[in-house]
C-alpha cells in the first residue's frame, strides 16, 4: 500500500474519511436496515492515526454524540479496563444530547462487580488497600461474610445474603451516574417509560367509565390507575425488580453453572473451582464483551421508550493506536468472537449497534516481543479476528452430503447478519490529490422523539379526555365509540357485544347477524378469561345494509355473514386445539357501513386501537373492491399492520402513489380481476361455459366511479375476449342497467358478462327473463355468490337461463374429481353444523343462507394469520406483534397455508401485489336442483396431486403449472 510517510492531513483533506466515518454511526431510520458495522482502520504511523482519531473524537463531542477515546497509553490493564473506560466515557455528558438520558450498562456493571468479588476471593484474606473508595470495602466485606461461618457454610444463606446486597444496589438505578444533571435526564427518562403511557391509559379509562357508568366510577378508576402507575415508578426506580432484571446471564454459553438461577450463575462466578479450564481467564472476558454489546443493544432497542428512537448515532470506541501488547486488539478479538457466537444459533438477538475505530500502523508486528521483520503484522491478526468464516469448498462424502443444505443455510444466516466483510482499511497518509466533496450532513433527531413529546401527549391525552367525559354520549350508538352517522348506520369497533342492527327496526341487517356475533363475543370472552396470552385480529368490513333501500334487501349481507361465520370457526378451532400457554384468538368486527361508505373512518378507529392495543396483529377483509376501501388500505398500512384482503379482487388494490408499487403490508386472497377474467374468456371462447364457443359477449358492468372493480373486471374481460368481440354495457342505477339489458337482448349476444355488484343482479336477471327471445347464457364473478347463496333454489328451479361464475372457493370442488384420494378440507364438515347454530336457519323460510364462498376465504384469512401468529410466538418466545406477524408471511419460499378452504396459500411478491401463486379459479353452474357443480379447477387447491383441468396457456392445470 503506498502511503505518505509520517505525513499528516489536515482535516480537509481527510472530507473522506469523515464521510465514510459518518454513514457508519449513522442509524438508518427503519429498524429493517439495521446492520453490524464493520471495523474501521485508520492505516498509518501513529502521529498520523493518532491524529485522524483525536478529528473523529471531537467530531462527536461536538455533536454531542456517543464516543469513548481509548489513548495508546491508556492504563487500562485487559480488556476489563477497556470496558470501564468504555462504559465511563459513553455514559458523560458530551455523550448525548441535553435532555437525554446516558447510556445504560446494568448488565456490564453486574459482570464487572462479580468479576470484582472474584479477584477479592481470590486474594486471600487481604484487607483492603489503604484509601480505598466505600464500594470497594463493602466488596472486601462482602466477600468476607460469603466465605466465612456462619453465611459461608451455608448455600441458602449464601443466596440470600448476595441477593439482600444486590436488591440494596438496585435500590438506586442511578448509583453509577455522579453528575445532578445526568441523573434528572435519566430519572426523566424512567418516568417517561411508564408516566405518559401510564397517566393517558388512566385518563382514556375514566373518560370511557365515565360514558359508560357514571362520574364517581370514573374517579375510582382514576385513583386506582394513578396507584398502579405509582407502584409501578417506584418499582423501577427503588430496584424491587431484585435478580429478575439479570435473566440474560442464565443464556449466555461462556461461564458453565452448576445451579439454577442467577443467583447460583452469581456464586458460580464468585467461587473457584478445584479444577478450572485454561480458557477461564478468557471466558470471563467474553462475558464482560457480550455483557457490554447486550447493554448497547438494549440501549438501541427501538420499542415503547421514545429515548431509544432519539438516539440517531451508534456509540463510537475509538482506539487511537492499537500496538501488539495493547487491550484494544484483545477486546476487538473477543467482540468479534461474541458476535459470531450470536450469530450461530437457529434465532439470532438482534445487531449490536458498536461503531469501533482503530489506528495501526501497518509494520506493526503482530505479537508484543521481538519480531522478524517477515513475521506476521498486527493488521494480519486484525483482519484473522474478523473474518467471516465461510465452510470449504472441499467435495464431500455420500454420507455428509446429508448435511451441506444445513451448513449452506447457516452460512447463508451468518453472512447476512455479519455481512461480507468486517473490516474498512483507510490509509490516512494516502492523498492522491483533487477536489473534495463535502461531508455529508448529520441526521437530526426525529421530531417525534423530542424528550417534551411524551409529557406533552400526556397532558394532551389527560385534557382530551377531561372533555369527553363532558361531552353528551348522545352522539354514539353505545358508550365504546360505536359512532351513528348522519343516514342513520352505527359504524365503528365491537368485540361481538354490540349488534349494528339491534336498534334499527328491520331496516339494516334485521338481527341477521346477532347470532355469529353473538358467538364471536362469547369466544372472545373465554379468551380474555383465561388468562393466556392471545393476538388479536380485526375484521373490516360492511356489517350493515345500504339504510336507504326501502325495499329492506336484507339478502345483500350474505357475504359479510359467510365472512364472519368463516371466522368463527377458524377461533373456535384454533382456539380449542391450545393448550396450556399456547397463543389464542381474538377477533374485532369493525364495521365500514354499507358499501365501505365510511371505511377511511374505521380505518383511523382501527390504526388509534392499534396503537394502544399491541395484541392487533392483523386486519382482514376489505371485501369490496372500492375507492373508499383502497384509501382504508393505505392509510392502514402507514401503522404497518399486515392487512389480509378476502374477496377484493380489483387489479391495482394497495396500489401506492407515484413509482413505490404495491404497499408491501397487503396480501390478497383473491386472484386479481385480470387473472379471472382470462380464465373466463378463455373458457367462454373454449366452449367450457354453456357447452359450445363463444363468439360475441355483452359486458354489463357498473360505471360507478366509486366502484374500482366492476369496470376494472369489465375492461380485463374485454382485454381477454376476441379482439373486437365484446361489447360494453355501463351503467348507473338500476334504471340505466334494464335499458341496456333490453337493448342487448334485442340483439341477444351469445354471452351475458356479467362485471356489475350482487345489488342489481336480481334486477338483472328479471330484465334478461322477460326481454331476450332465446334462453341467455351468464357468466358472472364471484361477487355474485353471494346472491347464489340465498337464491340458489329459486335460480334452479326457475331454470330460465344458464348461469355459470368463478366462485373464490367451492365445496364442490373438493370431491374425487379434483383431489384424487386425498383428505377433503375439514372446514366444509365444520360449517353445516356451525351454521345451523350461528343463522335462524330453521326460523327463516325465505331460505337465506350465509356465504359459503365467503366463509372459506374469511376462515382462510383468520387461520392463516393465526398459524403465522402461534408461529411467531413460540420462536420468539414472546407475544407476537404486527411487524413480527408482516415479516413470517412476507416469505415467498414457503406455504404460509398449505391446506386452505379456498387452495394452498403462497404468497408471491411484494412487485406483484403479495398475490397467492397459482390460486386456484373456479368455474361453476347451477344445477336444475339449485345445487352447484364445479366445472373446471385451474390452480393449487390441494398440495398434492390434483386432476386436470382445462386452463389457459401458462396457468396452473391440476395443481402443477403449466409448461
Amino acid at each position: 500500500m503506498a502511503g505518505g510517510g509520517d505525513r499528516i492531513l489536515s482535516e480537509d483533506r481527510l472530507r473522506g474519511v469523515l464521510d465514510l466515518f459518518e454513514r457508519l454511526r449513522e442509524r438508518p431510520p427503519w429498524r429493517w436496515r439495521e446492520r453490524l458495522r464493520p471495523l474501521l482502520l485508520l492505516l498509518g504511523p501513529e502521529r498520523a492515526a493518532s491524529h485522524a482519531a483525536e478529528m473523529l473524537k471531537s467530531r462527536c463531542e461536538d455533536e454531542r454524540a456517543p464516543v469513548s477515546h481509548i489513548a495508546a497509553d491508556t492504563p487500562a490493564t485487559g480488556v476489563a479496563g477497556v470496558l470501564r473506560e468504555a462504559k465511563r466515557e459513553l455514559s458523560q455528558p458530551s455523550s448525548r444530547a441535553r435532555g437525554e438520558p446516558a447510556l445504560r450498562f446494568p448488565l456490564l456493571e453486574m459482570a464487572l462487580w462479580l468479576r470484582d468479588l472474584r479477584e477479592i476471593r481470590l486474594a486471600g484474606d487481604r484487607p483492603p488497600p489503604r484509601g480505598a473508595a466505600s464500594s470497594e470495602r463493602e466488596n472486601h466485606l462482602l466477600v468476607r461474610r460469603l466465605t466465612h461461618p456462619p453465611v459461608g457454610d451455608n448455600e441458602n444463606a449464601r443466596r440470600r445474603e448476595l441477593n439482600r446486597v444486590i436488591r440494596r444496589r438496585g435500590r438506586d438505578v442511578l448509583r453509577d451516574l455522579e453528575e445532578v444533571p445526568s441523573r434528572r435526564a435519566t430519572f426523566l427518562s424512567f418516568l417517561e417509560q411508564i408516566a405518559p403511557i401510564g397517566i393517558a391509559a388512566v385518563a382514556l379509562i375514566s373518560a370511557g367509565t365515565a360514558a359508560a357508568l357514571d362520574l364517581a366510577s370514573a374517579v375510582l378508576a382514576a385513583v386506582v390507575g394513578l396507584a398502579f402507575v405509582t407502584v409501578q415508578i417506584v418499582a423501577r426506580t427503588r430496584g424491587w425488580y431484585g435478580v429478575r432484571r439479570y435473566g440474560w446471564f442464565l443464556r449466555q454459553p461462556y461461564i458453565d453453572r452448576d445451579s439454577t438461577g442467577f443467583l447460583g450463575f452469581a456464586l458460580g462466578v464468585f467461587d473457584p473451582r478445584p479444577v478450572e479450564p485454561d480458557d477461564h481467564g478468557e471466558q470471563l472476558d467474553l462475558l464482560l464483551v457480550a455483557a457490554f454489546l447486550e447493554d448497547l443493544r438494549r440501549n438501541y432497542r427501538r420499542d415503547y421508550r421514545r429515548a431509544a428512537w432519539a438516539r440517531v448515532r451508534y456509540p463510537v470506541l475509538i482506539f487511537e493506536h492499537l500496538s501488539a501488547g495493547h487491550p484494544g486488539v484483545a477486546f476487538v478479538e473477543l467482540a468479534e468472537r461474541v458476535r459470531a457466537d450470536g450469530q450461530a444459533g437457529d434465532r439470532p438477538p438482534g445487531f449490536d449497534p458498536l461503531v469501533v475505530v482503530a489506528g495501526v500502523d501497518p509494520a506493526a508486528p503482530a505479537s508484543a516481543g521481538p519480531a522478524d521483520p517477515p513475521g506476521p503484522r498486527l493488521l494480519e491478526r486484525l483482519a484473522r479476528a474478523v473474518r467471516v468464516d465461510v465452510a470449504s469448498d472441499e467435495p464431500q462424502s455420500v454420507i455428509a452430503a446429508r448435511g451441506l443444505w444445513d451448513r449452506y443455510t447457516r452460512e447463508q444466516r451468518r453472512v447476512g447478519a455479519l455481512g461480507s466483510r468486517r473490516e474498512l482499511r483507510v490509509d490516512v497518509t494516502r492523498d492522491p490529490g483533487g477536489d473534495l466533496p463535502p461531508v455529508r450532513p448529520v441526521r437530526r433527531r426525529p421530531r417525534l422523539a423530542h424528550p417534551a413529546l411524551p409529557w406533552i401527549a400526556m397532558v394532551a391525552v389527560a385534557a382530551a379526555s377531561v372533555s369527553v367525559i363532558s361531552v353528551q354520549v348522545v352522539r354514539y350508538c353505545s358508550p365504546f365509540g360505536i359512532r351513528r352517522m348522519a343516514n342513520g348506520e352505527c359504524v365503528g369497533i365491537t368485540d361481538g357485544s354490540f349488534r349494528f342492527g339491534e336498534d334499527s327496526g328491520g331496516k339494516n341487517n334485521d338481527n341477521r347477524l346477532n347470532k355469529v356475533l353473538d358467538r364471536i363475543e362469547s369466544l372472545n370472552d373465554h379468551v380474555t378469561e383465561s388468562g393466556k396470552p392471545y393476538a388479536t385480529v380485526v375484521y373490516l368490513g360492511p356489517v350493515t345494509a345500504d339504510p336507504s333501500i326501502k325495499n329492506k334487501r336484507i339478502d345483500l349481507l350474505a357475504g359479510v355473514q359467510g365472512e364472519l361465520i368463516g371466522l368463527a370457526i377458524a377461533q373456535k378451532r384454533f382456539n380449542d386445539a391450545a393448550e396450556g400457554d399456547d397463543l389464542r384468538l381474538r377477533v374485532l368486527v369493525a364495521n365500514a357501513g354499507a358499501k365501505f361508505r365510511y371505511a377511511e373512518d374505521v380505518a383511523e378507529q382501527i390504526r388509534g386501537r392499534a396503537l394502544k392495543d399491541r395484541s392487533i396483529v392483523a386486519v382482514i377483509g376489505f371485501e369490496q373492491s372500492r375507492r373508499q376501501t383502497q384509501q382504508a388500505i393505505r392509510l392502514l398500512a402507514k401503522s404497518a399492520l399486515p392487512l389480509v384482503g378476502t374477496a377484493n379482487s380489483y387489479d391495482g388494490t394497495a396500489l401506492l402513489d407515484g413509482d413505490a408499487g404495491y404497499s408491501p403490508y397487503y396480501f390478497r386472497l383473491a386472484s386479481p380481476n385480470a387473472r379471472t377474467a382470462r380464465h373466463a374468456a378463455y373458457w367462454a371462447r373454449r366452449g367450457d361455459v354453456g357447452g359450445k364457443k363463444v363468439d360475441g359477449a355483452v359486458v354489463v358492468y357498473d360505471g360507478d366511479p366509486d366502484d374500482l372493480y366492476s369496470a376494472n373486471l369489465a375492461a380485463d374481460f374485454q382485454r381477454s375476449f376476441r379482439p373486437g368481440g365484446a361489447l360494453m354495457r355501463p351503467y348507473r342505477n338500476p334504471g340505466e342497467l334494464n335499458k341496456s339489458v333490453r337493448e342487448a337482448c334485442q340483439d341477444q349476444p351469445d354471452l351475458f358478462y356479467y362485471a356489475g355488484r350482487s345489488d342489481e343482479f336480481r334486477s338483472f336477471v328479471n330484465v334478461l327473463e322477460l326481454s331476450c327471445p332465446k334462453r341467455p347464457l351468464v357468466l358472472a364473478d364471484d361477487e355474485i355468490a353471494k346472491y347464489v347463496s340465498d337464491n340458489a333454489e329459486e335460480l334452479g328451479r326457475k331454470n330460465t337461463f344458464d348461469l355459470f361464475f368463478t366462485p373464490l372457493a367451492a365445496r364442490e370442488a373438493w370431491t374425487w374429481r379434483w383431489i384424487g384420494d386425498q383428505a377433503p378440507q375439514t372446514f366444509y364438515s365444520d360449517y353445516d353444523p356451525g351454521v345451523r347454530e350461528m343463522t335462524d336457519d330453521a326460523d327463516d323460510p325465505s331460505g337465506r343462507r350465509p356465504s359459503i364462498t365467503r366463509a372459506a376465504v374469511g376462515y382462510d384469512a383468520a387461520t392463516l394469520v393465526a398459524t403465522v401468529a402461534s408461529k411467531v410466538y413460540w420462536q420468539e418466545k414472546a407475544l407476537p406483534s404486527a411487524g413480527s406477524v408482516f415479516a413470517a408471511l412476507n416469505d415467498p419460499d414457503h406455504d404460509v397455508l398449505r391446506n386452505g378452504a379456498s387452495g394452498v396459500l403462497r404468497f408471491g411478491s411484494r412487485g406483484a401485489g403479495h398475490q397467492v401463486i397459482d390460486r386456484p379459479v373456479i368455474l361453476a353452474t347451477i344445477r336444475q336442483d339449485g345445487t352447484t357443480e364445479v366445472r373446471q379447477v385451474c390452480g393449487r387447491l390441494v398440495a398434492g396431486g390434483q386432476g386436470r383441468a382445462d386452463c389457459p396457456p401458462g396457468e396452473g392445470r391440476g395443481g402443477a403449472t403449466a409448461k
